[in-house]
C-alpha cells in the first residue's frame, strides 16, 4: 500500500519541511558536488538516475518516477507500504504555456524533520538542472516532431535511417521501409476544408502507429505523405504490415465517408544501399502503386 505524503498539485517541497530550521543540512562542499553532478548531463534519463543515486545514499529513497510530456522515467524499485511524495515542476518559456512535470518519490519510511530538510535542499539543486533538461527535451521534440500528428518529421526520419543503416552494416542485417500516400486526399480539403483534412491526417497517423510494433517508427514528411521504418524486417513482413495498415484504413468510417484509401511502396535495405537509394526505391514503388489504380501495395 502506498501512503501519499503530498498531493500532485503542490509544486513546492517547503510544506513538508516546516518543522526544520533555516540552518542548511548540506555543507557547501556537498552542495557543490551535487550541483556539479547535476550539471554534468542534459539527458533526462541519465540526470534522473544520477539524482536517485545521490538520494538513495543520503535518504531511505527506494524509487523515483519522473512523468513529463508523453514520457515516464523510473529508477529504483518501489516497495510495499512505500511512502509516496509527489511534487509538480513547471518549466518552459516564461511567456508561453507552462509545461508540467511530476516527480514521485518513494520512501521506505516516514522522513524525520532533518531528512525532510535534507530532501528539500537536494531537490532544490536538482530542480534547476531538471528544468533545463526538460526544456531541452521540449525544444528537441519541436525540432523532430510533426506538430499536427505527433509523428516524427523528415529530420527525425533522416536521423533514424542513419542509425539503422549503421547498425545493419555492422550486423549484416536489414530493415524495411514503407512509404504511404493517401488516395483522393485532396478532395477532402477541397470539399470539406482543411480542418476536416487535418482530422483525416491525424486519424491516419493513429492507425499507422497502431499497426506497428514498438520497435518500428512512423513519420510524416508533410502533406499526405507518410513512411515507416520497420526494424529487423523482411520483404514478406513488410507486405504483412502494409496490408494490415491498408485494411484498417479501408474499414475506418472516416476514410469510407471520404473515399480515401492509401497506396504503399515497400522495400528492404540491401547491402551497398544508402539512405537515398533505399528511399528512392520505395518511392518509385509507391508511384507504380498509384499508377496501378491506387489502394495498392507494390514492393521493390
Amino acid at each position: 500500500m502506498e501512503v501519499s505524503l503530498m498531493s500532485p498539485e503542490e509544486n513546492t517541497i517547503a510544506s513538508v519541511v516546516h518543522e526544520s530550521t533555516d540552518v542548511p543540512v548540506l555543507t557547501m562542499v556537498e552542495s557543490a558536488n551535487i550541483m556539479r553532478t547535476m550539471l554534468s548531463s542534459i539527458d533526462l534519463e541519465e540526470l534522473t538516475n544520477d539524482y536517485f543515486l545521490i538520494l538513495s545514499e543520503k535518504l531511505p529513497c527506494t524509487s523515483l518516477k519522473l512523468t513529463f510530456a508523453d514520457q515516464t522515467l523510473r529508477t529504483g524499485k518501489s516497495k510495499l507500504r512505500s511512502r509516496i511524495m509527489k511534487i509538480s515542476i513547471y518549466y518552459g518559456h516564461p511567456f508561453g504555456t507552462p509545461q508540467h512535470a511530476q516527480l514521485a518519490y518513494s520512501f521506505s519510511k516516514v522522513l524525520t524533520p532533518v531528512q525532510r530538510k535534507l530532501l528539500s535542499e537536494i531537490h532544490s539543486i536538482f530542480a534547476m538542472s531538471l528544468r533545463h533538461a526538460l526544456e531541452y527535451y521540449r525544444i528537441s521534440q519541436l525540432a523532430t516532431k510533426d506538430m499536427l500528428t505527433g509523428l516524427g518529421n523528415r529530420a527525425s526520419y533522416n536521423e533514424a535511417t542513419s542509425k539503422l543503416i549503421s547498425m545493419c552494416n555492422r550486423n549484416h542485417d536489414s530493415f524495411g521501409l514503407l512509404v504511404f500516400d493517401l488516395d483522393n486526399f485532396k478532395s477532402v480539403n477541397d470539399k470539406f476544408g482543411h480542418q476536416e483534412g487535418d482530422n483525416v491526417l491525424i486519424t491516419f497517423a493513429k492507425l499507422l502507429s497502431k499497426g506497428l510494433r514498438d520497435t518500428d517508427h512512423a513519420f510524416r514528411f508533410g502533406g499526405d505523405e507518410f513512411c515507416c521504418l520497420l526494424t529487423d524486417s523482411s520483404p514478406s513482413a513488410n507486405t504483412m504490415v502494409a496490408e494490415r495498415i491498408t485494411a484498417s484504413v479501408n474499414k475506418h468510417p472516416l476514410f469510407r465517408q471520404h473515399n480515401v484509401s492509401c497506396s504503399v511502396g515497400a522495400t528492404s535495405f540491401a547491402e551497398n544501399d544508402t539512405a537515398e537509394s533505399v528511399f528512392q526505391r520505395s518511392d518509385e514503388a509507391l508511384y507504380r502503386a498509384k499508377q496501378a489504380g491506387k489502394n495498392n501495395i507494390i514492393a521493390a
